[in-house]
């Protein structure tokens, strides 16, 4: 089943009227088509039909019918509010999206990054194009693979009253079907996570189940599938084997982060509670990088670290999250203690986003559904500028919007991707008593349709551009109110 809130706050547009429950139909149309070329694997995403309804109130020879409702039309479906009856489903409604693909591979993932290409910045043509690089959880640890995808012919949805002669972008065939091209690397262990390197897209580091942390060099991979010829120093074999493998971690775990600053500083945190730091030495334009683990960890925290982030403007300095309920803000310079260290929630914090934008802004979302907005500035308990309990189960992502520092995504076990703008405030009426909104007034968008959704990503070159990755398979959207 597949829900869409197309929410309008602000000074964007307003969705439609409301209908009842029993007006409410989905068909799930889409079929992926799968074809093989040599090594390649293609697969063909449909892009699906959708059905509008007839609100027609009138009777055969145009006399409005009597009793007909005056909510006659679409209802919006709010999530955590309305319920479904008995054989009632929910339609997806195409206005609400600017474009929206789904897609599948053959294991689901639990990890993926967006890989920074070539193409350009800030694209908004369509039919658009992406490279994404993922980590599966296949039943079998030797069936894992670090998946290299290319995503082309990633058309927009087409009004129904659009005049094509009067459109400005090169969608001219917006029927067609989406195109999954990938290339797999074989990954000994489940994907827990997976990051690209920022300053070099062609590196990619994992977080094995096995308790080990590899990092991959994936441009042969990215050469194939965009048909260009690999420089001839360039190794590329069948099977290929991390660059780089650190074992000293005593369990596995989760937290992963390649800083922005310095190139090939990563930082990794495990289940046990320490963080260790990565340093390089080496060239970007030529992934030629050797790497040194410093021995002695970061122990601060009670319990499982469950995510890391870097500073996005000083290169000593990263941030933590644990089950032990706290953040922790680091310096490199001085490993003894957390320079900083607040109880930030009451149950376990999984996940924490820094504004790379308003650097002293830091996001984090926790396992009761809870996300808060902290300011670094003064970090204490009463540091929360904001705080939103919208969701019903564990934030599992979230993720300030690169390109705009009031802006931020959010996915939850509940099924649910939100977007969010901090810079929306409550409406308030000539009397001076602000609007009375069963949701926040910073809510702008809920995206759902998939199952135990894991993480959700901007596309850092395509402006609005959402990935999300979940149980049943990927998807690729824009909201059309952003």
């Amino acid at each position: 089943q597949l829900s869409v809130l197309f929410r309008s706050m602000g000074k964007k547009r307003a969705a439609g009227d409301a209908a009842e429950p029993d007006e409410l139909e989905f068909e799930d149309e889409f079929e992926d088509e799968f074809e093989e070329e040599d090594e390649d694997e293609k697969e063909d995403i449909d892009s699906e039909d959708v059905k509008q309804a007839d609100d027609d109130n009138s009777d055969a020879e145009g006399d409005p019918k009597p009793d007909a409702p005056e909510s006659s039309s679409t209802k919006v479906w709010r999530a955590g509010v309305d319920t479904l009856q008995e054989g009632e489903v929910l339609e997806f409604e195409p206005g609400a999206y600017a474009m929206y693909h789904a897609l599948q591979l053959d294991w689901p993932c639990l990890s993926f990054d967006v890989v920074r290409d070539d193409l350009g910045l800030q694209r908004t043509r369509f039919p658009m194009t992406m490279f994404l690089v993922a980590g599966t959880q296949a039943d079998k640890a030797s069936s894992n693979k670090v998946v290299v995808m290319k995503l082309t012919q990633l058309h927009r949805i087409r009004p129904e009253d659009s005049d094509e002669e009067e459109e400005e972008d090169d969608d001219s065939s917006a029927d067609e079907d989406a195109v999954l091209e990938h290339k797999d690397i074989r990954h000994i262990g489940s994907v827990n996570r997976i990051r690209v390197m920022r300053q070099d897209s062609g590196i990619a580091a994992t977080w094995s189940d096995k308790g080990a942390v590899h990092v991959w060099d994936i441009r042969p991979q990215l050469y194939k599938l965009q048909g260009r010829p690999p420089p001839r120093t360039l190794a590329d074999t069948k099977d290929p084997k991390p660059v780089f493998t650190f074992d000293g971690h005593s369990t596995e775990g989760f937290a992963l982060d390649w800083s922005p600053v310095v190139p090939a500083r990563l930082a990794t945190g495990d289940c046990s509670g320490s963080i260790f730091v990565w340093d390089a030495t080496g060239v970007a334009s030529s992934s030629t990088w050797s790497w040194r683990v410093d021995g002695v960890p970061y122990t601060a925290h009670t319990d499982s670290v469950e995510d890391i982030q870097w500073s996005p403007s000083e290169q000593d300095v990263f941030a933590s999250s644990s089950v032990d309920r706290t953040l922790r803000i680091w310096d490199t310079r001085n490993k003894a203690a957390a320079a900083l260290t607040v109880s930030a929630h009451t149950s376990h914090v999984n996940v924490i986003s820094w504004n790379s934008l308003v650097t002293y802004l830091l996001a984090s979302g926790s396992d009761n559904g809870n996300f808060r907005i902290w300011d670094l500035r003064k970090f204490t308990t009463e540091a929360v500028v904001a705080e939103f309990n919208h969701h019903a189960q564990a934030i599992t992502s979230i993720e300030w919007n690169p390109a705009d520092s009031s802006s931020l995504a959010v996915s939850s076990a509940d099924n649910q991707v939100t977007v969010w703008d901090m810079s929306v405030e409550k409406d308030i009426d000539a009397d001076g008593a602000a609007a009375d909104d069963e949701y926040a007034p910073q809510l702008m968008f809920i995206h759902q349709g998939q199952t135990d959704v894991k993480e959700v990503h901007w596309h850092p070159q395509l402006p609005a551009v959402l990935i999300s990755t979940a149980a049943d398979g990927f998807n690729v959207f824009k909201p059309s109110n952003l």
